[in-house]
């Protein structure tokens, strides 16, 4: 699906970019933005970052819906199916296992700093939801609350605050739902 960037470098621009799911293939190109957009950030603790390895799985059984040019990769978000896996944010939400099997992670949207401003988030979840099976009702998600970029941007697609938590290894992180 052919998406258009209204400014790049946050100047004012007309370019095409493809919105496209990512094959487990591309991992390593999707591994490589993330640590590119993560080593520019002033707070770098506000995105935990995964492994190569990770992402490969999460390509293989999820949903990772890429914004491409010209074979760059400027943009992606990852939704990955937990079911009954103990990852599931359901199970932080307080869900009852017999249900989280409804529910899909969020589990990263990373988006180049050229590239900003687009809203390529909310257009990248947009173009991932009909790729869900038809029992996922609900998304989690997690972001830092000193985040108020990601946060405006998830409330913005329709996610809402549940509560506040430490997750992974001791980060302090707002979960939150979408219903689908």
């Amino acid at each position: 699906m052919d998406y258009f960037l209204q400014k790049v470098c946050g100047k004012p621009a007309r370019q095409a970019v493809t919105l496209r799911r990512c094959t487990p293939a591309e991992a390593p190109a999707v591994f490589a933005l993330q640590n590119e957009v993560r080593a520019a950030m002033p707070h770098p603790e506000q995105f935990v970052p995964d492994t190569l390895e990770n992402i490969t799985g999460y390509l293989r059984t999820g949903i990772c819906i890429g914004a491409w040019q010209q074979g760059r990769l400027g943009a992606y978000l990852i939704l990955r199916l937990c079911g009954q896996s103990s990852e599931n944010y359901a199970a932080f939400l307080g869900v009852p296992q017999s249900q989280w099997q409804h529910w899909a992670n969020a589990d990263s949207a990373v988006v180049h700093p050229d590239w900003r401003g687009n809203g390529l988030q909310r257009a990248m979840l947009e173009a991932a939801l009909p790729l869900l099976p038809p029992q996922i009702t609900h998304l989690g998600a997690t972001v830092s609350p000193d985040n108020s970029y990601s946060l405006r941007n998830a409330q913005a697609g329709g996610f809402v605050i549940r509560c506040r938590r430490e997750m992974y290894g001791g980060y302090d992180r707002y979960l939150l739902e979408k219903q689908l």
